[in-house]
């Protein structure tokens, strides 16, 4: 019998019972889950085997293909990821503004060379409602599938960035865009450039979900010789979070109070769990 993909979805994607890890790499606060997805294998599936991948186009800054959720069925396709996270940070709910899957490779072209830069998940260096990035890598592969996190004239996140120090970023992305970009350029990795930094690496296993805060500098880290001739596939969600949507115990609150100072929601929002009238 032919099933939808919505019925597949619901049917598969059933995350494990998960132990966190909390992190910090180079600076960045990380959050990793080992062996996320009870069947990996059948989300690969479901992911490779799809019709919904597209090229890259002119207008997206993404690399390679993209499988992009849309927006009508968004809040239902999170529901693994809110399942998982949501009691993690003592949220009802999260949100999400954008879910998609990747698919790099070495031999890809490059339309826009920012791509290999690093970057925030926010327009314009403001911060917008969607404060976590995770990624899921849906490969087994001989290469690493690493987020290289950065610095910008030793700031690592737009939080610490001043109007000045924004402008020189935007004023050397244009400069990028002139000296980088040709007809036939393929993937690059900068390493340090200019004033950009490598500061650390996260590298992530099959099945392994990583999450980190969208606005700390990072890229996806690819060697110029990696992914020749596999590719490196990955989930990637962001996820809104509001101090309304905080619903926990008191039992819990030096749990949540520890993963949103981990993450600077506290001074994000500034607002701190602890002031919040928890359920009993």
């Amino acid at each position: 019998m032919i099933k939808s993909a919505s019925d597949l979805w619901k049917e598969i994607a059933t995350p494990n019972n998960l132990k966190f890890e909390f992190k910090t790499i180079a600076g960045v606060p990380v959050i990793v889950a080992k062996d996320f997805f009870k069947f990996p294998d059948k989300v690969h599936d479901f992911f490779i085997n799809g019709y919904w991948w597209d090229n890259f186009s002119d207008d997206n800054v993404r690399p390679g293909k993209s499988f992009l959720i849309q927006d009508e069925v968004i809040h239902w396709f999170i529901t693994p990821f809110v399942q998982a996270l949501s009691p993690l940070f003592g949220l009802k709910y999260f949100d999400s503004d954008c879910v998609f899957g990747n698919c790099f490779n070495g031999n890809m072209p490059i339309v826009n060379p920012l791509s290999a830069f690093p970057h925030t998940d926010q327009p314009n260096g403001f911060i917008p409602d969607a404060h976590i990035a995770l990624n899921i890598p849906l490969v087994h592969s001989e290469y690493p599938i690493s987020t290289g996190f950065w610095s910008f004239n030793g700031k690592k996140t737009t939080l610490d960035m001043s109007h000045n120090d924004m402008r020189d970023m935007k004023n050397f992305q244009r400069e990028v865009n002139k000296d980088v970009m040709t007809d036939d350029a393929k993937w690059f990795q900068i390493k340090d450039y200019g004033p950009w930094k490598l500061d650390g690496k996260s590298d992530m296993v099959y099945n392994e979900m990583t999450c980190y805060p969208t606005y700390f500098f990072h890229n996806p880290y690819v060697e110029t010789n990696w992914f020749t001739t596999t590719d490196r596939i990955t989930i990637s969600a962001f996820l809104n979070t509001s101090p309304k949507n905080l619903d926990f115990k008191q039992e819990n609150l030096d749990d949540i109070s520890y993963a949103w100072e981990h993450f600077h929601l506290d001074k994000l929002h500034d607002y701190h769990p602890k002031k919040t009238t928890v359920l009993m």
